[in-house]
């Protein structure tokens, strides 16, 4: 069964003040930028294969303006909680093409999904965002600054934004238990004091309200006489 059709759409505008302190010839910049989906930051320093990229430019102030097409999980847009290093993300990996040996990695930076699902617009407008590199052998330092635009795609975003229903309450189970409020109810009048007479007071059990309108008024003129 195919998947759902997602993809981060990444367009490698520039970058600014590379620079390549591994090379002791001092060779000139021939820099490219490699992306991929992370789990992450740590991902960023393995290269897989196959690799999206760009194609060389010269110098430490390349432009490209390339498009790269990165496939993504659904997983990516739920994991909205910032750019901590363990959440998914993009990464990008700028690296210099050398005569001798492997290209040189001038830096890497990551694009978190919180850059993309902020909410403010929807996930397939562009947007115009700008990194620091870092670097391993500078302690994570910048390194230079990468500019990219990117967007999400694909036929599934809005299904896969959708709000997904809350899971259903369990039947309240019949029985005690249950907690109840009570309110107090003000009585009409106080029974009549017998005390001040010399007459111990009936007990409660013995008072009766009125059931006619005979008894009413005995009642009224009772608590009257009080």
């Amino acid at each position: 069964m195919k998947g759902p059709d997602l993809a981060m759409e990444v367009t490698v505008i520039s970058a600014e003040d590379l620079n390549d302190d591994s090379s002791v010839f001092g060779f000139r910049l021939r820099p490219f930028v490699t992306a991929f989906a992370g789990a992450a930051a740590v991902d960023c320093d393995r290269l897989p294969t196959p690799l999206h990229r760009t194609r060389l430019a010269d110098g430490s102030d390349p432009s490209w303006g390339d498009l790269l097409r990165i496939p993504l999980d659904p997983s990516f847009l739920v994991s909205t909680r910032g750019d901590d290093d363990d959440d998914a993300g993009i990464c990008l990996v700028v690296l210099s093409k050398r005569p001798l040996g492997g290209a040189a990695r001038l830096g890497w930076c990551r694009i978190p999904p919180a850059d993309v699902l902020d909410g403010l617009r929807h996930t397939s407008a562009i947007r115009r965002l700008s990194y620091a590199l870092r670097h391993p052998r500078h302690g994570g330092r910048s390194r230079g600054v990468v500019h990219v635009a990117v967007r999400l795609v694909g036929r599934d975003i809005n299904r896969l934004l959708r709000p997904q229903p809350a899971p259903a309450l369990p039947p309240q189970q019949p029985g005690w238990g249950g907690v109840a409020i009570g309110i107090p109810v003000v009585a009409l009048g106080s029974p009549p004091c017998w005390s001040g007479f010399g007459v111990d007071s009936p007990p409660l059990a013995a008072a009766r309200m009125p059931g006619s309108a005979k008894d009413a008024r005995a009642w009224s003129s009772a608590l009257t006489f009080v």
